[in-house]
C-alpha cells in the first residue's frame, strides 16, 4: 500500500543545488570510473555560481565534459521541476550523450529531429532533453508549437563553437532555382552599375566568381525582395529560415554566385528562438574556445561570463599530438606522395582523412580510401572505430568525428577548412583577416586536429597537406588564437621538419616515414621530448585582445536595437564601444562598414562618410559610389622593407617559406583566369609590392596593378592565349596605361607595362606599346625560384637579420627587386 501521508509536503525545493552531493546519489554504473579532479573543480564551481544565468567550461578533450555537463542540468533540473536542454552538433554526438547519461545513471532522452513531441518524461522535467542545435534553433522548432511549448530552466551548448556554426546555418537563407532567378531580376541593373566586371563574371558562369551586395544597394532594394522571395515563403527550403529574417531583410548579408546565392542576418536573430533567449541558466562548453567574445555576438552570452570562465586547474591538457607538415620538410613531398604514404600506413595503423569538399574526398578514395559521406557517413564511422576501415575519408566533417585510441593513428587535413557557406568563401577572400573570420577557420582546424586525440593518454600523428594550411598555421595572427597546447604542437612541428631535414636531406620520404614511426611506434626519447615541448613547456596565453568582449557586446546590442526598428537608440552602443578598443591591422575599417550598415537606414549621408573613412583604411569593405575607382596611392616605401613586413607575418621564417613555395607551385597558367590574377597578387606582396587588382575590386583598370619600389607595374594576364597576342590585347593594354596615368600622376615615366602569357608572338595588328615585356610560364618559374631562395636565405640567417639591408642585395643578386624591372625573367614582344 502506498503511504500518501508520507508524501504530503514533499517539496523539490527540499533539493540542493550540490552537483557533488547529487553525484553520490546517482546510481553510477560500474563500467563507469571515478571523477577526475577536473570534473570536481568544475562541478564546485557550477555549484558556487549555480544562480549566474550564463557560464563558460574550457576544459581539454577527455577531461569529461559531457560528465560535467549532464550534472549540471541534472542539479537544474531536480531543483525546479522543470524540463532541461543538452545541445549537440551532430545526431551522432546526441547518442554518446545518452550513452553517458545511461552511465551516470542520469535520466535523458533524445529528441530526434523528425520527433513531434520529445518524451513525456521530459517535458514533466524528469529526464534530460538531448537534440541537436538544428532541432532548437531552426524556425519551425517543435520547442515552439503550442502543444509543446517548451522553455528550458537550463541549457548546455556543448562544443560552442561548433554551436555557433550550426546555429548561424539556421539562420541563412540558400537561394536557387525559381527563387534566386527572381533575386537576379531584383539587383541585376544596381549591381551591374556596381561592379561590371563582377557581374559579367557572374552571368557568364564563372564558377569560382562571387559577388556580396553591397549594403546600400541591398537596404534600397529590400522592400522589393522581400516581396518577391515571399511568394516561396511556404516551400520546404523556406520554411525553415524565412519566418526568421523575413522582417530584418535590410539588415542582412546577401552573397551571389553564378547559380545560387545566401542572405544571413549581420548578426543572428537568436532572440527569436525564444526556448533558448528565454532559458534561465546556460552552460557554453568547449575544449577550443580561445576568442570568447564571439559567444557574445552569435549567441548572446552575457559580458560577464567571458570575463571570468571555468577552467578546472587540474585539467591535464590534451593528448599527445605529432604534428607533421610535408611541405615543411620538401617541396617533393606532394600531395599525390602523402596518398600513398597513407595507404602503405593503413596497412599497420588506421588513417583518417577530412576534407574540405567531396571532389577532394573523391581523390582519396581513388588513392584507395573509402569514403564516408552523406548517408554513409554513421556506418562509415562505425565500421572504422570497428576497425572494418583502415583507410577512410570525410568531406566537411570537422567536428561529430570522435576516433579514439587505434579507430585513428594517423589523421590528415587536407587543405585549409574554410567551411562550406557562400558568406563564409566571401569573408576568407578578404584581404583583412577580421577576428571573428579567422577565428571560425582556426577552430576548424583544432576541432579537425582534435578528432584523433579524445584524452589526456591518447596519442596520433596529425599530417597537414598542403602549402596553404601550413603557411596558414604558421602565421602569428593564426597561432594567437590557438589554444596553449595546440600551439606548442604547431612550433614543435616546425622544429621536427628542421630535424627531418638534417637527419636524411637526400631521401626527405623516408626521414618524413621514419620520423611518423617514431610516434606510433612509441619511441621513448620521441615521448620525452614533446613532454619537454609541450607539456612541460610554458602555456602562454595567446596575444590579448582587451576590449573584444566589450566591442561584441556593443556589436550585438546595436544590431538588436536595429531589427527592432530602434536603429538610432543602438548606434551609441556601437560607436562608443569603437571609440574605446584598439583593433588590429584593418580590422576597425570592417567595424566601420557594420556601423555604416547600421546607420544607412537613418542618414544615408553619414553612413556614406563612415564607409569612405572604412575604405580609405582597407580595400577590402565595399567602395561607396562617390570614391574613385581606383586604390589609393600608397606612401613608396623600399621593397625590401616590405618583405621584410610580409615576412614578419609569420610565427617563424621557415613558415614564410612555406608561403613562398605555394605562391610559386600557384604560378601556373593553365589555371583560370581569375586564379592565375590571384596568384599574381600574392606573388607581388611577397616581392614586397603593394598589390591590387582593379578591374576584380573596381571594375576598372588593369588585372594587377604593383606599386613596386618608386615604379607602377601595370599587369595584364593573357593567359588564355595560345598562338598569339591580339590586336585587342594591345588596346586593352593601352586602355590601362591611360587609366594609370590618368590615375598616379606622379609615376610619369615610372610605369612598366607587363603581359603575363604562355607566348610573346603578337599578331601583325596588336600594336603595344615600346617597352612592354611578357611573362611567360618560365620566367613565372624563375621568379617563383627566386622568391624561394631569397626566403630561405634571409630564413637560415635567423629572424634578427630580417632587415632591408640584408634583404636588398638578396633581391637584387636575384633579379626580383624593382630596380631590375624584372628584365631577366621576362622577353620583348616578337
Amino acid at each position: 500500500m502506498i503511504d500518501f501521508e508520507r508524501l504530503v509536503g514533499r517539496s523539490q525545493a527540499s533539493i540542493r543545488y550540490e552537483l557533488l552531493e547529487l553525484y553520490e546519489t546517482l546510481d553510477v554504473r560500474s563500467s563507469h570510473t571515478e571523477l577526475r579532479d577536473s570534473q570536481r573543480e568544475a562541478l564546485n564551481e557550477l555549484t558556487e555560481r549555480n544562480e549566474e544565468k550564463d557560464l563558460i567550461l574550457k576544459i581539454s578533450t577527455g577531461a569529461g565534459k559531457t560528465t560535467i555537463g549532464l550534472l549540471y542540468l541534472y542539479g537544474h533540473m531536480r531543483v525546479s521541476g522543470e524540463p532541461v536542454v543538452y545541445l549537440c552538433p551532430t545526431r551522432q554526438l546526441s547518442e554518446q550523450v545518452c550513452q553517458e547519461a545511461r552511465r551516470l545513471g542520469i535520466p535523458a532522452s533524445i529528441y530526434a529531429g523528425g520527433a513531434r513531441y520529445p518524451d513525456l518524461a521530459c517535458s514533466r522535467g524528469e529526464s534530460i532533453i538531448v537534440c541537436t542545435y538544428e532541432k532548437l534553433f531552426n524556425a519551425r522548432t517543435t520547442f515552439h508549437r503550442s502543444d509543446v511549448s517548451i522553455t528550458p530552466k537550463a541549457i548546455v551548448l556543448d562544443d560552442a563553437h561548433a554551436g555557433v556554426e550550426a546555429i548561424r546555418k539556421q539562420f541563412t537563407l540558400k537561394l536557387s532555382g525559381k527563387p534566386f532567378g527572381a533575386l537576379i531580376e531584383i539587383i541585376r541593373a544596381r549591381c551591374k552599375d556596381y561592379n561590371p566586371t563582377k557581374w559579367a563574371d557572374l552571368e557568364h558562369g564563372e564558377p569560382q566568381a562571387i559577388m556580396e551586395i553591397p549594403y546600400w544597394i541591398w537596404h534600397d532594394l529590400s522592400p522589393k525582395i522581400q516581396e518577391g522571395l515571399h511568394e516561396f515563403s511556404d516551400t520546404n527550403d523556406f520554411g525553415f529560415v524565412w519566418p526568421y529574417i523575413e522582417d530584418i531583410i535590410p539588415y542582412c548579408r546577401c552573397v551571389v554566385a553564378s547559380d545560387y546565392a545566401e542572405i544571413a542576418p549581420e548578426i543572428s536573430p537568436i532572440q527569436k528562438v525564444w526556448a533558448y533567449a528565454g532559458a534561465s541558466h546556460r552552460l557554453f562548453m568547449s575544449a577550443t574556445l580561445v576568442d570568447d567574445s564571439v559567444l557574445i555576438r552569435e549567441l548572446g552570452a552575457e559580458k560577464c561570463a567571458v570575463d571570468s570562465p571555468l577552467h578546472p586547474e587540474s585539467d591535464r591538457g590534451m593528448g599527445e599530438r605529432m604534428i607533421v607538415a610535408p611541405a615543411l620538410i620538401s617541396p617533393d613531398l606532394s600531395r599525390e606522395w602523402v596518398m600513398r604514404l597513407c595507404r602503405e600506413i593503413s596497412d599497420r595503423s588506421n588513417v583518417v582523412v577530412l576534407t574540405s569538399s567531396s571532389s577532394q574526398a573523391e581523390e582519396w578514395e581513388e588513392a584507395g580510401a573509402s569514403s564516408c559521406i552523406g548517408d554513409d557517413f554513421s556506418t562509415g564511422l562505425e565500421r572504422v572505430k570497428a576497425g572494418e576501415i583502415p583507410f577512410a575519408v570525410f568531406a566537411q566533417r570537422f567536428d561529430g568525428v570522435d576516433l579514439p585510441d587505434e579507430s585513428c593513428r594517423v589523421l590528415v587535413i587536407d587543405g585549409i577548412p574554410y567551411g562550406e557557406s557562400l558568406i563564409d568563401l566571401a569573408d576568407s577572400l578578404q584581404m583583412v583577416s577580421l577576428a571573428g573570420v579567422r577565428n571560425r577557420t582556426i577552430f576548424r582546424v583544432e576541432q579537425g586536429m582534435g578528432r584523433a586525440v579524445r584524452s589526456h593518454a591518447d596519442f596520433a600523428v596529425v599530417l597537414l597537406v598542403g602549402e596553404d594550411l601550413s603557411s596558414f598555421v604558421g602565421r602569428k595572427s593564426v597561432q594567437n588564437a590557438m589554444t596553449p597546447d595546440t600551439r606548442n604542437q604547431i612550433n614543435l612541428s616546425i622544429e621536427l621538419a628542421e630535424l627531418a631535414k638534417q637527419h636524411r636531406p637526400e631521401n626527405p620520404e623516408q626521414s618524413v616515414a621514419e620520423l611518423i614511426g617514431q610516434c606510433l611506434n612509441r619511441d621513448k626519447g620521441w615521448k620525452r621530448y614533446y613532454n619537454s615541448k609541450v607539456r612541460q613547456a610554458k602555456k602562454e596565453a595567446g596575444a590579448k585582445r582587451p576590449g573584444l568582449a566589450m566591442l561584441a557586446a556593443a556589436e550585438r546590442t546595436a544590431f538588436e536595437y536595429a531589427m527592432a526598428n530602434m536603429a538610432s537608440d543602438g548606434r551609441h552602443h556601437l560607436t562608443n564601444a569603437l571609440n574605446n578598443v584598439s583593433l588590429e591591422d584593418n580590422e576597425g575599417a570592417v567595424y566601420l562598414q557594420r556601423l555604416a550598415r547600421l546607420i544607412y537606414p537613418l542618414d544615408k549621408s553619414e553612413a556614406m562618410k563612415i564607409q569612405k573613412r572604412a575604405r580609405k583604411d582597407c580595400n577590402s569593405v565595399f567602395l561607396p559610389p562617390e570614391m574613385p575607382k581606383k586604390p589609393s596611392e600608397p606612401p613608396n616605401r623600399p621593397a625590401a622593407d616590405l618583405f621584410c613586413d610580409w615576412m614578419g607575418n609569420f610565427s617563424e621564417p621557415n613558415a614564410a617559406v612555406i608561403e613562398a613555395d605555394r605562391i610559386s607551385g600557384s604560378l601556373d597558367l593553365e589555371a583560370s583566369p581569375k586564379n592565375v590574377e590571384a596568384s599574381l597578387h600574392d606573388l607581388g606582396a611577397a616581392l614586397g609590392a603593394r598589390s591590387f587588382r582593379p578591374e576584380d575590386e573596381y571594375g576598372e583598370g588593369p588585372d594587377n596593378l604593383w606599386f613596386w619600389g618608386d615604379l607602377l607595374f601595370v599587369i595584364e594576364a593573357k593567359s588564355g592565349n595560345k598562338n598569339s597576342l591580339h590586336k585587342k590585347d594591345s588596346g586593352q593594354l593601352h586602355d590601362s596605361l591611360e587609366w594609370a596615368k590618368s590615375n598616379y600622376k606622379s609615376y610619369k615615366g615610372r610605369i612598366v607595362p607587363l603581359i603575363v602569357a604562355k607566348i610573346c608572338l603578337a599578331d601583325s595588328d596588336a600594336h603595344f606599346p615600346e617597352d612592354t615585356r611578357v611573362l611567360t610560364q618560365e620566367g613565372l618559374d624563375d621568379i617563383g625560384a627566386s622568391l624561394k631562395r631569397l626566403c630561405r636565405k634571409v630564413a637560415e640567417q635567423g629572424p634578427l637579420f630580417i632587415k632591408g639591408e640584408v634583404v636588398q642585395p638578396i633581391m637584387e643578386s636575384e633579379g626580383i627587386a624593382p630596380s631590375s624591372r624584372l628584365r631577366t625573367h621576362t622577353q620583348k614582344i616578337i
